[in-house]
């Protein structure tokens, strides 16, 4: 795994981004910081069982993630230092979903002959371009606007990520809009206590009333 990042390191050094093991920060004038990450599989414990086409092995492959971190988007969770990983970010996907297109993991070998030229492809054909499609905080809103939570491979809590950075940003008329449109459609019953608290701490008091439940299925599962 050293040697790959290492093969890949001066060449993203040299578009701005600065390394910290495995891992890269571009910070933009914007405040937005983007992240690239090598990732190898760990190694799996001892009594792990392989379960083919639902729990594989791993371990001797590597993948890219990445990530945008926007400071305003901080409903859950603040960094807790300068350097961003990308858990920190609010905006993440890996390599997978970017080439395929669907919720999928791409691995490769760490052994293959061609592993640095495969990182350095994916990074230049996929990676890059996804991440310099949100230098700025306008462009978050934008994509999902135009996409949803698909444009920013998102959870469905999303739009409460994106009325945050709303908020924060002085927006607070279009921030509402988002919240009154998430607050009306049920919401899976675990969530629901904490959606309301988090309308009570953000202002939007009035909106609790409408929080609602998704009915269970038959066969239990909210």
């Amino acid at each position: 795994m050293a040697e790959i990042v290492a093969a890949n390191a001066k060449w993203l050094r040299d578009i701005g981004f600065r390394k910290r093991r495995y891992g890269f920060n571009r910070p933009l004038d914007s405040g937005l910081v983007q992240v690239v990450h090598f990732w190898q599989a760990p190694k799996e414990p001892p009594a792990w069982t392989e379960v083919p086409g639902l729990r594989e092995r791993r371990y001797g492959t590597f993948r890219l993630d990445f990530g945008v971190y926007v400071p305003e988007m901080n409903r859950s969770h603040v960094p807790r230092s300068e350097w961003i990983n990308q858990y920190d970010c609010s905006v993440r996907a890996t390599i997978g979903q970017l080439v395929t297109g669907e919720w999928k993991d791409l691995w490769w070998d760490l052994d293959a002959p061609d592993a640095e030229e495969v990182a350095r492809g994916a990074l230049s054909d996929f990676g890059l371009p996804w991440l310099e499609s949100f230098p700025d905080q306008e462009s978050i809103v934008s994509a999902y606007r135009s996409g949803g939570i698909a444009a920013l491979w998102g959870t469905p809590a999303t739009p409460l990520d994106i009325a945050t950075l709303l908020a924060n940003l002085g927006r607070d008329g279009e921030a509402r809009v988002v919240v009154e449109s998430y607050v009306v459609k049920p919401v899976h019953i675990g969530h629901a206590e904490y959606l309301r608290g988090w309308l009570n701490r953000s202002g939007y008091s009035d909106l609790v009333p409408l929080v609602s439940t998704r009915t269970p299925d038959v066969d239990g599962v909210h």
